[in-house]
């Protein structure tokens, strides 16, 4: 099972939102092998940057030291050129900042499940055939 986390899935665990603990149970399954998670590298730069916006300036500090420790069981996706061509293109035809659009073009790649509970792109995708797990 593949799974493409979103900001929104990842900073809905870190705050302890609701529907945290279904993102909490796949990255348990991510530990135990059962569950493959990606997260776009400028998916995870959304994440740090949101932190400190909100003056949280040691949780960016510290999520930014786990990432690049390779704490989390998620793999982060580096922007490639391919990856960034594919994002801009999804920005073009979908209602869709332009940070989702990289989770959006990497659950296309994998051929994985966004997991998020953002509307924006819940809306977007909704109609179409691009798989969501929708955060309960």
């Amino acid at each position: 099972m593949i799974r493409i986390f979103d900001a929104f899935a990842v900073l809905c665990w870190m705050q302890e939102e609701p529907g945290s603990s279904y993102v909490n149970h796949l990255m348990e399954e991510a530990e135990k092998g059962t569950v493959k998670i990606y997260i776009s590298a400028i998916n995870a730069g959304e994440i740090y940057y949101r932190l400190i916006k909100s003056g949280k300036a040691r949780e960016a500090a510290s999520f930014l030291s786990d990432v690049k420790n390779k704490v989390f069981p998620w793999e982060v996706v580096a922007a490639t050129n391919t990856r960034v061509w594919e994002a801009a293109k999804l920005k073009g035809e979908y209602r869709l900042s332009y940070a989702d659009a990289f989770a959006v073009a990497l659950a296309k790649e994998k051929g994985g499940k966004i997991v998020t509970r953002d509307p924006e792109i819940i809306a977007a995708l909704s109609c179409d055939d691009f798989l969501l797990d929708q955060i309960p």
